[in-house]
């Protein structure tokens, strides 16, 4: 009875935890990837007008957006490790992880106040939420490894990234809806976003409550000698020692360095789709709608592809199966999409769910026979990899893009592997990482994937000023891609799990590194 109890504690912390992502999820996908990026363009644009005609004004807009974006992850990467750090040092993770839900939630409610010709205001405040949601994505990730049980890390990361798809789809399902009837109910669609906006801030917060209630507050992690006696003195000798030994931590550098190459290229997608598509001339309920879907979509996927190394898991090849038959027929339904301009969102989501219906038969029918050897030799690393080779293929399809039904189905196709690359990336850092320190080695966690949100942006920004083309400037991120490949192979994931295992056994003996 008592170990009942305790599984049942066990797991309700756990959905606690992963409701975060559910909270926090609503300004990511409702706020930062579907609706602030084009209402900037257009709130934006006329600034940029003269001398130029319209649509050079919307790009240079877009260009400014993704320039704000650099900045804001540039102060996320000099702040997310300090912050962390300061965490493990006071045991303060999620109290600290509260303290930035309400400032990140306060700032995503005041866009209501952005109206035509305040730009800079949009700026301001969108800079600041986007600061905040990313040190609270770092901070809530490294309550992980304090709260899942080792073999239970991988299924954990993956459902606090399929209940971040789910919550954040249903607030887009609702601002969509929002946005779509607001004619009906005579307030315009420019003051339905804003209020979207401020919704967005609402949500965040209460489903933050879970997590404050049942998340315990895992126990600080002090430094053995030579600190300051002053948490934010502290932080900054133990980030300097940390620094200076990390190239000694091969695997966990390793880590970091491929993580830092591919998240290059998928933080430039995720930030910029919509930017994009606007450039391009799709029309906004098509940016949405694929949004929508892909939110929708990444759900079973995220559950699916981050179980794949799971050993328990039955259905592994099927699950493998299922991203093979995507990824080789959404493309093929692009190209033939691509010859038919006036292929609508209805026939399109008709097409979509038909392969998808057929892709459930085939990986039913042969997915354990052909799929399920190699589903049972890859473990992490190797899932990860299988995903980036996937989200190869997005940035080059984009190139070509040119009608509403291609940007659909890239949509579905990023759903297929976005969140289960993502949780399995967040799992094996996990594994890597000394537990005794998750805050710090999370906030370089942060510090690699936010320096990775300048170099993307920045790229499609500079590229699109140089030769005032969208298209380049989208296939320009996908070197990072192929080189987080390349790099990520190179990992010995066994080798890693050992040293970190070592180092959170070592204050015991009073060998601990600080």
């Amino acid at each position: 009875m008592a170990e009942l109890s305790q599984d049942s504690a066990y797991r309700r912390r756990i959905r606690a935890w992963s409701l975060y992502d559910w909270a926090n999820h609503g300004y990511v996908t409702v706020t930062a990837t579907t609706f602030f990026p084009p209402f900037f363009v257009t709130v934006a644009a006329p600034a940029f007008t003269a001398g130029a005609d319209a649509a050079r004004a919307r790009d240079t807009a877009s260009n400014v957006y993704a320039f704000a974006v650099s900045f804001a992850l540039l102060a996320v990467a000099v702040l997310a490790p300090v912050v962390g750090t300061v965490a493990d040092l006071t045991g303060r993770r999620k109290r600290m992880l509260l303290a930035v839900t309400v400032l990140g939630a306060g700032l995503a409610s005041a866009m209501v106040a952005i109206t035509p010709g305040r730009w800079v205001l949009a700026l301001a405040l969108y800079a600041g939420s986007q600061i905040a949601v990313n040190i609270a994505l770092g901070l809530n990730s490294s309550l992980l490894p304090h709260l899942a049980r080792p073999d239970d890390i991988d299924r954990s990361s993956a459902l606090g990234y399929a209940m971040g798809y789910v919550g954040g789809g249903l607030l887009l399902a609702l601002a969509t809806a929002a946005y779509l009837l607001a004619d009906r109910f005579a307030i315009g669609r420019e003051l339905a976003v804003r209020l979207v906006f401020c919704a967005v801030g609402a949500w965040w917060l209460a489903f933050a409550a879970p997590l404050a209630t049942l998340v315990p507050e895992p126990p600080a992690a002090p430094l053995a000698h030579g600190g300051t006696g002053r948490p934010l003195g502290d932080a900054f000798v133990r980030l300097r020692r940390t620094l200076a030994d990390l190239r000694g931590r091969r695997e966990l550098f390793t880590m970091l360095l491929a993580f830092w190459l591919y998240m290059e290229g998928i933080g430039a997608i995720i930030l910029l789709a919509t930017a994009y598509g606007a450039v391009l001339g799709l029309p906004t309920t098509a940016l949405i709608g694929t949004l929508l879907l892909t939110q929708f979509v990444a759900f079973p996927y995220a559950l699916a592809f981050g179980r794949i190394p799971d050993p328990s898991f039955a259905w592994r090849g099927r699950a493998l199966a299922m991203v093979a038959w995507s990824a080789v027929t959404l493309p093929s339904l692009g190209f033939a999409a691509h010859a038919r301009a006036d292929l609508g969102i209805g026939a399109t989501l008709g097409l979509v769910a038909a392969d998808q219906v057929l892709g459930l038969a085939f990986a039913r029918a042969v997915g354990d026979r052909a799929f399920g050897p190699l589903a049972r030799r890859l473990d992490a690393r190797g899932s990860i990899v299988l995903g980036l080779a996937v989200y190869a293929v997005i940035p080059v399809w984009g190139f070509f893009l040119r009608t509403q039904a291609e940007f659909l189905l890239v949509g579905v196709l990023v759903g297929t592997v976005q969140g289960g690359t993502q949780a399995l990336s967040r799992a094996l850092y996990a594994t890597l990482a000394p537990r005794s320190k998750s805050g710090e080695f999370f906030g370089l966690y942060a510090l690699s994937e936010k320096f990775a949100g300048i170099l993307g942006p920045l790229l499609y920004g500079v590229v699109g000023q140089l030769t005032h083309n969208p298209r380049a400037s989208i296939l320009s991120v996908a070197v990072f891609l192929a080189l987080g490949m390349v790099v990520l192979t190179r990992i010995d994931v066994e080798a890693g799990t050992r040293s970190a295992a070592a180092e959170d056994a070592a204050p015991a003996t009073g060998e601990a590194r600080d």
